[in-house]
């Protein structure tokens, strides 16, 4: 399609100057006819002719080109094709080095990894050994230490028992003198208590007249020395006693006149002092009189003390 409308517009081209000289022929033709027809039919030839010669060598040209290049195009073909070919091919092979690289790698960092982990198990084979040694010794250090400490124990308890019985014996005969030394103690005690009561049994009554000496004035003394005569509270030896005013010949219980109740210093109150069996004690604020031996009330001072 192409072609054929080139080849229409060339032919325009070379008809217009064809009728330009037509056009420019007419007025001569009147004057010359049979001339001038004889020189229009050789130039149309003439025309004719080299249109059909310019069409030829379009059409070879044309034909030759479109060979040429349809020969280039499957030559590019070609070439792209071996080119893909090679590129594949290098490809491929570079994939296959690749891979044969990678794999001698991993075969040599495998080979590492198992020559590391020998190398390790062989380590701690060896420290498991040197442990096991280590508490070999150990356990039987601590089985000699054992077994000589049971010996010094065996030993300590044999002389022990030797010990307790020899102590046994010893604190058997002792507790036996003991025992017999505590009677022989009681009883001594018992003769010695019976004769000092046979001994300090008043062989002579109580002297009341000692009121009358001026040297037992107790009243005039507490007057000018009243701090001597505030002992304190009296605490009584039964809880639910009360107090009473006893009297001459009434008979008291011990624990009346115990030793938490003598008066031990009497002339620091201005009394007398006591002889034989007798003992001053306080009662409440009074002060009694008392025959130990027996517990009767032999003088009475009451509101002695403040």
């Amino acid at each position: 399609m192409r072609l054929f409308f080139i080849s229409s517009l060339m032919a325009a081209t070379i008809m217009t100057p064809a009728a330009a000289s037509a056009a420019n022929v007419t007025p001569n033709v009147n004057q010359t006819g049979s001339v001038i027809a004889a020189d229009l039919t050789g130039n149309a030839a003439l025309q004719r002719d080299g249109r059909s010669e310019r069409r030829a060598d379009r059409g070879n040209r044309g034909s030759g080109n479109r060979d040429a290049r349809r020969a280039a195009r499957s030559e590019d073909r070609n070439n792209r094709g071996r080119a893909t070919v090679q590129r594949n091919r290098d490809r491929t092979t570079s994939w296959q080095e690749r891979r044969s690289a990678d794999r001698q790698s991993r075969r040599y960092a495998d080979r590492n990894i198992s020559r590391s982990r020998a190398e390790a198990s062989r380590s701690d084979r060896q420290t498991r050994r040197d442990m096991a040694q280590r508490n070999e010794r150990r356990v039987e250090r601590r089985t000699d230490v054992r077994r000589d400490r049971n010996q010094d124990r065996r030993v300590d308890r044999r002389d022990n028992r030797r010990w307790d019985r020899e102590n046994a014996w010893t604190d058997r005969n002792r507790t036996v003198r003991n025992d017999r030394r505590r009677d022989n103690d009681r009883r001594w005690a018992n003769d010695r208590r019976d004769n000092y009561r046979d001994r300090n049994r008043n062989t002579r009554q109580w002297n009341r007249g000692w009121r009358n000496d001026n040297r037992y004035n107790w009243r005039s003394y507490r007057s000018s020395n009243r701090h001597y005569y505030r002992p304190g509270r009296y605490y009584a030896p039964v809880r639910s006693h009360n107090y009473r005013r006893w009297s001459i010949g009434i008979s008291l219980g011990s624990a009346f006149y115990g030793s938490r109740y003598w008066i031990n210093d009497p002339w620091r109150y201005r009394l007398p002092p006591a002889y034989g069996s007798y003992r001053w004690i306080r009662y409440y604020d009074d002060v009694l009189l008392i025959d130990t031996y027996n517990g009767r009330v032999v003088d009475v001072i009451y509101d002695f003390f403040y």
